[in-house]
C-alpha cells in the first residue's frame, strides 16, 4: 500500500520509466508539491563510523509533520530506526539524535508527551523512556563514562498555586515577557539537571533567576561547562557568559568577562582548555561570531578567527530545511584544531582553525550551505558527519575523513526526480562607490532566448542574515510560474565581512534601499527581462523593504510583503525583540532620543505615496515583527484607495514559511505567485 506523496511520485516515476524506456517526464512544480520533501538533519557520528540522522516529513492528513530517526554509514543503505506512535494518534517527532558512549543511541521523543530522553540498546531492541520530568527536556549531553546525561528543563510548575489562580489574568514583572514561538513566558527558568541512567534518579545543578543553555561536559566528568546570564542587568543587558560549575553543584565559576555574548563552550580533548563562540561587543547584531579559547581554569580568552573576516555558523536562509543539529565547535583528536562552519559569500562550508598557529583550512568544497555538522574519533583518525544542500537540494547527509567526503543520503532524488528546477546565476556589480553587491538571477522555467520575461526581486530577512546556495522552495515556484528571481545580498548581510554587516546599522531604507534598485538596474540591462513588467517580495526585514520600496517608488507593477514591518517606532513596544533590536538596528537610538529619524525611516509616513497594488501577507501569532504592523499598514493603505489585501494565517508565528502547518504554507505560497499573476 503506498504511505506517503513521495511514495506516489516514485512509483509513478517507475511507471514512467517502464514506458517511456528510463526517461522521466519533467514538470513544472506546484506549491502542494512541498510537501513531498523529506527534510534531514543532526547527523550523528559514532565512533564506529555510523551516522543516526533525523528525517522529518510531512503528514498531510494531520496537517503537520512528523520525524524519525535513521543510521547510515559509508557503503551502507540508509535505515529508520524509530517508529513512535501517540496514544492520541497525534504527531510524533524525535529528534536530537546522541550516541551513547560505549553503549547504544539517545533520542528525545513526545511520544509520551512532553519531550523526554529515550534509549535505544546497543544490541537492538524497543527504545525505552529514561526521564521523566513534568517539563520535559530541552538539551541534553552523555557523561564521558555514558553513565549519566547532564539536561536542561524548565522548573517544575507549581500545580497547587496554578489551581488558584486566574487562567485570565497573565501577571508581567519581566521586561522580555514573551518570544515569538514559544508564546507568553513565566518567571520559571531553565536548569541543569543531572540523570542516573541506572536508577532513573535525578539532581539538580543549578537554580537562581537565569536560564541554562549549551551544556558541555569535562572529559573527566567532574565539571561541567555551560551558557548564562546571571547578571543583575539581564533584563536589560542579555549578555551570556561561560559558566562552570561541579557535577555536585558546587564551585560555581565564571569563565568570561560579559563583554559580549558567548556560548557554545566545548572541552578539549585532555580538559584544559574550552573553545567557545562569541564577540566583545554588546548586544548587538552586525558583530562578528569568533572562535575563542579560554583556559579551563580561568585567564585569557584567544580569538581564533580575528584575522578572517567573517561570522561563524550558517547564516544563509532557506525554506525547506529542518535541521535542528549543532554547529558548536569541535575539536580534534590531538587537541590542536578545531572544527567549525564559517559563511563565506553565498556559500557555507566546513573549517578546520589551528589554535596555535590560528591557519584557517577549508574541507569542504563547491557551492553548498553546512547547516549542522558532529565529530567523532573513527579509527583513531577525526570523522566528520554534516548535512549540507544546495540551490536545487535541500539537503543531504554527508560523511567526511581524511579529506574523503561520502554522500551517505539521497533523501528527495525520488520526489524531486520529475522536477523541473532553475539553476542561479552569480551576478556581482558595484552599487554605491566602494560597496559591491553579490547576488543571484534565475531564468523562469522554460525559457526561451529571444523572449522577455517579468522579474520578481526578492529580499531576505534580518537584515544580518544572507542569500546563498540553499533550496528556496519558493523561488523555484515563481520560476515555475514564469517569472525569473533576483536575489542579493545588499549591505547588512553576513558573510562579507564585519563591517558589510554593519552597514545598513543606523541607515534602514537608506544604503540597502541603493543596493536593491542597482541591482534591479543590473538584472534590466539583460536581454530576456522585462523592465516594465516588474514585482517585489521579501519577508521580516524583507518585508519592510517591500513596504519602504513602493513608498519611494513605482517601478514595480506588484507587491507582497510578509511578516513585514510598517512603523518602526510602534514596533519598539510590541515586538519581542523590538526595543534591544530596533534600537541595535538603528545605532543606539531609542525612541525619545530620536523620534523623527525612526518615523522617517517607517513606510507608514509615505503612505500616501504608493500606488502600486500591495498583498500583506502575516500570522497572528508573530511577535517578531506582530500583527499591529500588518494591521496599520493596511488600514493606512486601504484608507487611501490604495489596491490592498490583507490575508491573515491564524495559529502561525513568524516561521510560517518554513515551519508552518503544510496547508497555510501551500495557501500562502498560491497567495503570493496569484498577485503577481493578477498584476504583472
Amino acid at each position: 500500500m503506498v504511505k506517503s506523496m513521495a511514495e506516489c511520485i516514485t512509483l509513478s516515476n517507475w511507471l514512467l520509466q517502464g514506458m517511456l524506456g528510463g526517461m522521466v517526464l519533467k514538470r513544472k512544480i506546484v506549491a502542494e508539491d512541498i510537501c513531498a520533501l523529506s527534510l534531514v538533519g543532526d547527523a550523528q557520528v559514532a565512533p564506529d563510523g555510523r551516522v543516526a540522522y533525523v528525517v522529518t516529513e510531512v503528514e498531510q492528513a494531520k496537517n503537520g509533520y512528523s520525524s524519525s530517526i535513521w543510521v547510515s554509514s559509508p557503503g551502507v543503505e540508509p535505515a529508520r530506526l524509530t517508529y513512535g506512535q501517540k496514544a492520541d494518534g497525534g504527531l510524533v517527532r524525535e529528534s536530537k539524535p546522541q550516541w551513547q558512549p560505549g553503549g547504544g543511541l539517545a533520542f528525545v521523543s513526545n511520544r509520551n508527551g512532553k519531550p523526554q530522553l529515550f534509549l535505544l540498546p546497543a544490541t537492538g531492541g524497543e527504545a525505552r523512556q529514561v526521564t521523566f520530568v513534568s517539563e520535559g527536556i530541552t538539551e541534553y549531553v552523555w557523561s564521558p563514562d555514558g553513565h549519566h546525561v547532564a539536561f536542561t528543563s524548565k522548573d517544575r510548575l507549581d500545580e497547587e498555586a496554578a489551581k488558584t489562580k486566574n487562567p485570565d489574568v497573565r501577571h508581567i514583572t519581566h521586561l522580555r515577557y514573551k518570544f515569538n514561538g514559544v508564546g507568553f513566558t513565566d518567571t520559571r527558568r531553565r536548569h541543569l539537571y543531572i540523570l542516573n541512567v541506572a536508577d532513573g534518579s535525578v539532581r539538580q545543578i543549578t537554580e537562581g533567576d537565569y536560564d541554562v543553555a549549551d551544556i558541555a561536559w569535562s572529559p573527566n566528568g567532574s565539571r561541567l561547562a555551560f551558557s548564562a546570564c546571571i547578571s543583575p542587568d539581564c533584563e536589560l543587558r542579555l549578555i551570556p557568559d561561560i559558566w562552570l560549575v561541579d557535577i555536585d553543584g558546587g564551585n560555581l565559576q565564571r569563565l568570561t568577562a560579559g563583554k559580549g555574548s558567548a556560548n557554545a563552550p566545548v572541552f578539549s580533548p585532555d580538559g584544559n582548555q574550552i573553545a567557545y563562540f562569541g564577540h566583545e561587543k554588546g548586544e548587538i547584531g552586525y558583530a562578528n561570531t569568533d572562535l575563542w579559547v579560554i583556559p579551563a581554569t580561568g585567564g585569557t580568552a584567544v580569538n581564533l578567527t580575528q584575522s578572517f573576516d567573517r561570522s561563524l555558523g550558517c547564516t544563509i536562509g532557506g525554506d525547506a530545511r529542518m535541521d535542528g543539529g549543532s554547529s558548536r565547535a569541535a575539536w580534534s583528536v590531538d587537541g590542536q584544531h578545531l572544527f567549525v562552519t564559517i559563511t563565506d559569500g553565498g556559500n557555507c562550508h566546513l573549517y578546520r582553525v589551528g589554535v596555535a598557529e590560528q591557519a584557517m583550512t577549508q574541507l569542504t568544497q563547491g557551492e553548498l550551505s553546512v547547516t549542522s555538522f558532529s565529530h567523532a574519533v573513527v579509527a583513531e583518525q577525526d570523522a566528520l558527519a554534516y548535512v549540507a544542500g544546495g540551490v536545487s537540494n535541500p539537503g543531504d547527509v554527508y560523511f567526511w575523513q581524511g579529506s574523503q567526503v561520502k554522500r551517505l543520503t539521497e533523501i528527495n532524488a525520488a520526489a524531486m526526480a520529475d522536477w523541473q528546477l532553475a539553476s542561479a546565476e552569480r551576478i556581482a556589480f558595484e552599487s554605491t562607490p566602494g560597496w559591491n553587491i553579490e547576488g543571484w538571477i534565475m531564468k523562469p522555467i522554460d525559457f526561451t532566448p529571444g523572449q522577455k520575461y517579468p522579474l520578481v526581486l526578492h529580499i531576505h530577512g534580518g537584515p544580518h542574515v544572507t542569500y546563498g546556495h540553499a533550496f528556496m522552495f519558493e523561488f523555484q515556484l515563481l520560476a515555475a510560474a514564469g517569472y525569473g528571481v533576483l536575489y542579493t545580498n545588499p549591505r547588512g548581510s553576513r558573510g562579507y565581512g564585519e563591517e558589510f554587516t554593519k552597514g545598513v546599522v543606523g541607515d534602514w531604507g537608506g544604503g540597502d534601499y541603493a543596493d536593491l534598485m542597482h541591482a534591479v538596474d543590473y538584472a534590466e540591462q539583460l536581454d530576456w527581462v522585462d523592465g516594465s513588467r516588474l514585482g517585489v517580495t521579501g519577508g521580516s526585514y524583507g518585508g519592510y523593504m517591500s513596504n519602504w520600496i513602493v513608498t519611494q517608488t513605482d517601478r514595480f507593477n506588484a507587491a507582497v510583503t510578509i511578516r513585514s514591518i510598517s512603523n518602526m517606532y510602534t514596533k519598539y513596544g510590541c515586538s519581542d525583540i523590538g526595543w534591544y533590536g530596533n534600537k541595535a538596528g538603528f545605532g543606539g537610538r531609542d525612541l525619545w532620543d530620536s523620534e523623527d529619524f525612526i518615523m522617517e525611516r517607517s513606510p507608514i509616513r509615505y503612505a500616501p505615496r504608493v500606488k502600486t497594488p500591495i498583498l500583506i501577507i502575516h500570522s497572528e501569532e508573530d511577535y517578531r515583527c506582530p500583527m499591529e504592523q500588518a494591521e496599520q499598514w493596511y488600514v493606512a493603505l486601504k484608507r487611501l484607495g490604495v489596491t490592498v489585501e490583507f490575508v491573515r494565517f491564524a495559529g502561525e508565528n513568524h516561521e510560517l514559511s518554513r515551519s508552518g502547518k503544510p496547508r497555510n504554507r501551500i495557501d500562502r505560497l498560491n497567495f503570493i505567485v496569484g498577485w503577481f499573476q493578477r498584476y504583472i
